[in-house]
């Protein structure tokens, strides 16, 4: 299916719309979410236990959603699953205790199993030159609006309590989640399979997709999961360590979160940019490199000093990697294999990163600083291998 300007232009501005609509109240709900699991009576093995759930449902239930947005068509499995994606988070802000926030986990996890059909409809709709400026051009009003989060959390929380105020916070995110879905269904179909669905075709499929998993594409699928495995098993614990650790307050955390926010805006339009301009690989690197400079200052931080934790934050995200990422795994894939080469490597990752979130916080609760030491430290030869081994991105031949 040929996608025109119209079609394209139309495309981008519904899912620009729709990030920028969730943007606010997925960062509010960040900043405090794995403090919200202490207060309901979980600790940091809980938080890593939730997010390994999580995680490998969530790789799973993308093989699902791969398959359908590859064989169904996109927009049949964005819409509907959005909307129940949003109703999913009533789980988060009525939970009595922790493990209602692992049941709200494992059904989010199962519901975004659109994510590969989103990843697949924008490769279809953006040319190769413009994947990186237009996935950054399409994400920067949800960057920019996402930077209202950290302060409306930290208020929030500063008046109401952190239980009361994440409450109210997953109550506006799932009514704002459903209102995304229903304008999702103002989405134009970017690609039309007459195959029969059916559970040997899928495997088949999959099977067929695993092949094109040999060279480049394949290297990239292991780069990327091993790094965002590794943010997973580190990222997470990062608030319980600066607020119960190194003693800094939760409204303080919520300043550090809020300039976080600021800095990833203009680091997500720099990083598009030189996407396009000096290659996919460069940035890549020079994201996990920020990321592992940052998280090991974190791991050496001294305690009640409220500006070096600001600047060691500030370091980790001062280059963002992700439209690099999904620029070149676009680059790399046929149309009609697209969802299943996003659920594949979201199988991979999935899987990586759950278990790295059991262990991150296994080894939290043994001593706090050791899993920003280990995740700064194995980050250091996916730096090298982002840099040495894939591909500069479009101008290359697979």
């Amino acid at each position: 299916m040929i996608v025109n300007k119209k079609t394209a232009k139309r495309n981008m501005t519904i899912l620009a719309i729709t990030w920028a609509l969730m943007g606010p109240f997925s960062s509010a709900t960040n900043v405090y979410s794995s403090l919200y699991i202490l207060e309901l009576g979980g600790g940091p093995l809980e938080v890593g236990i939730i997010a390994m759930a999580g995680m490998i449902v969530l790789a799973f239930s993308r093989l699902i959603g791969g398959y359908l947005a590859d064989s169904l068509g996109r927009k049949k499995i964005i819409v509907p699953m959005t909307i129940i994606y949003g109703l999913a988070y009533l789980l988060y802000a009525i939970a009595p205790n922790w493990t209602w926030i692992l049941l709200g986990s494992i059904i989010t996890s199962l519901t975004l199993m659109y994510q590969p059909a989103i990843q697949a409809i924008v490769a279809d709709t953006l040319p190769p030159k413009m994947r990186g400026r237009g996935l950054t051009a399409a994400n920067t009003p949800s960057q920019v609006v996402s930077l209202a989060g950290p302060p409306m959390a930290t208020m929030m929380v500063s008046f109401m309590g952190l239980a009361r105020a994440m409450r109210l916070l997953y109550l506006m995110t799932a009514v704002i989640i459903v209102i995304a879905g229903v304008l999702r269904s103002m989405l134009v179909e970017t690609y039309a399979s007459k195959r029969a669905v059916g559970t040997k075709q899928a495997l088949k499929d999959y099977i067929d997709s695993l092949r094109l998993l040999r060279g480049n594409l394949g290297k990239l699928a292991l780069v990327t999961s091993s790094t965002r495995s590794l943010y997973q098993m580190s990222f997470p614990f990062a608030q319980i360590y600066v607020v119960k650790w190194l003693g800094i307050s939760k409204e303080f955390w919520g300043v550090v979160a809020t300039f976080m926010s600021i800095e990833s805006t203009f680091t997500t339009l720099l990083s598009g940019f030189l996407t396009d301009k000096v290659g996919r690989n460069i940035v890549m690197a020079l994201g996990y490199a920020s990321g592992s400079l940052g998280l090991g200052m974190l791991a050496l931080a001294p305690r009640n000093n409220p500006l070096y934790v600001l600047t060691a934050m500030l370091i980790a995200v001062a280059f963002v990697s992700r439209p690099a990422a999904l620029a070149l795994i676009a680059d790399l894939t046929e149309k009609d294999v697209r969802g299943k080469i996003n659920a594949i490597s979201g199988l991979l990752e999935g899987n990586l990163s759950g278990t790295l979130s059991a262990i991150g916080g296994f080894i939290y609760s043994i001593y706090a600083p050791l899993t920003f030491e280990m995740a700064s430290i194995l980050l250091v030869p996916l730096v090298i291998a982002a840099w040495r081994v894939l591909p500069h991105g479009m101008i290359e031949k697979r």
